[in-house]
């Protein structure tokens, strides 16, 4: 699921929502997608997770923030169930042959997710490579499915800076 592509007003309101609020992104996210939503049966809204250092230097998470705002539009739990143990490199200092190789392993699941469907969060989808690990992560922990919702997909051919 996808509200947009990544670009204009979109993109800077994506921008903006990585300081601290993401709940109208998140309103506009599951309007347009509720009855694909509610049909998914989701256990729990997981976002994907910045590494600890990060979060501490930008003080906020805009996942996170979409995650909690997307749960409680849904009334669904919420959960930082996805930890990424290791540091990577920012995604938009690489180019797009590398980001794969930058987030292989890069996360891991907190605790068991046995037979849950999970609905994976994150602000910006540029080539998969972050939503693909966390998935690997996700499954790996049991979790029956793991559906992707993002507020705004980037156009590779002319956003490498996403």
């Amino acid at each position: 699921m996808v509200l947009s592509s990544y670009a204009g007003s979109l993109r800077d309101a994506v921008l903006r929502a990585k300081r601290p609020a993401g709940e109208a992104n998140a309103a506009l996210l599951v309007g347009k997608h509720r009855p694909t939503l509610e049909a998914s049966a989701i256990d729990l809204v997981v976002p994907v997770p910045m590494h600890w250092l990060r979060r501490s230097l930008r003080g906020t998470s805009a996942a996170d923030e979409l995650a909690r705002s997307v749960a409680a539009a849904i009334g669904r739990p919420w959960s930082r169930s996805l930890a990424r143990h290791r540091a990577t490199r920012m995604q938009n200092e690489l180019s797009i042959e590398l980001r794969s190789g930058n987030v292989q392993g890069a996360f891991r699941s907190r605790r068991r997710l046995d037979g849950a469907a999970i609905l994976l969060v994150d602000d910006v989808f540029t080539t998969g490579s972050t939503l693909s690990a966390c998935c690997r992560a996700l499954t790996a922990a049991g979790a029956a499915t793991v559906d992707v919702a993002v507020v705004a997909r980037a156009d590779t051919e002319s956003h490498h800076d996403a």
